[in-house]
């Protein structure tokens, strides 16, 4: 069979083999594309090419990175969420008043993905960039997502003791994850999850600054109370909304002011 009659599934298949490989990379050659997709040198330059008609990939010189088109439609995605729209005003607000850089991040089989970022600050640190996973079971935003469900619906796996007993940490904290330097040396993050997991897209929020000098136990109050106030937002309870915001720009200085 000629790849010009290839089956639509394995086209499919070699097409998002070749997506994948931007994942973390921001510019590939064709070479480091071929290789890293496991696809031959002309065949990888074919789909490209056709990629790059459509949009979806962009070439600049020798290098091809994913195009605006790619982040238009991931864009729809996240932002049909009610959560994610609900969450940006509070975010930037408890970004304000805290410094600290916030996250809004989901579930997604045994990761947490950041869907939105709020703050510049690690600015090395890959693993904190918007768009970017991290395994749920190390850091804060994932074991606060995790708490909420059942062990047997954990994406991950359930047979770690260790993993049972942060999980019943979290639980005992009202919900709240604290994460020292778990994920990234240098970096402590406290989350809460926004509202019950229970259909749609259930998140976490998250705060995260400088080991050592992170005020975690204040931090711990004012995500505690942005998360509750973002999930009210998006629950249509519109009567409380200006009021909510004005709960993180007046209330999370005096929580944070005395490090």
């Amino acid at each position: 069979m000629t790849r010009e009659h290839e089956p639509p599934v394995a086209m499919i298949d070699r097409v998002a083999s070749l997506l994948q490989v931007f994942d973390g990379h921001d510019r590939l050659t064709l070479a480091q594309i071929s290789r890293r997709a496991g696809l031959p040198r002309s065949s990888a330059h074919r789909i490209l090419q056709r990629l790059v008609e459509l949009g979806w990939v962009e070439r600049r010189g020798f290098e091809y990175g994913l195009g605006i088109r790619m982040f238009e439609l991931g864009s729809q995605v996240v932002r049909r969420d009610g959560v994610h729209q609900a969450a940006l005003p509070y975010m930037h607000a408890l970004h304000r008043s805290t410094g600290l850089t916030v996250h809004l991040s989901a579930l997604v089989s045994g990761d947490v993905l950041h869907l939105e970022r709020v703050g510049g600050w690690p600015e090395k640190g890959e693993s904190w960039r918007l768009g970017a996973r991290q395994p749920a079971v190390h850091s804060a935003a994932g074991l606060a997502l995790l708490a909420q469900l059942d062990e047997g619906d954990w994406p991950v796996s359930s047979g770690d003791e260790w993993l049972r007993h942060e999980v019943e940490r979290v639980r005992d904290r009202d919900g709240v994850a604290i994460d020292l330097e778990g994920c990234s040396v240098g970096v402590t993050a406290v989350a809460a999850p926004v509202g019950p997991c229970e259909g749609g897209l259930s998140a976490a929020l998250s705060l995260c600054g400088p080991a050592g000098s992170m005020p975690v136990g204040r931090a711990v109050a004012a995500v505690r109370r942005a998360a509750a106030d973002i999930w009210y937002a998006a629950s249509g309870v519109t009567r409380l909304h200006g009021r909510q915001i004005r709960r993180v720009h007046a209330a999370a200085p005096a929580v944070l002011a005395h490090g």
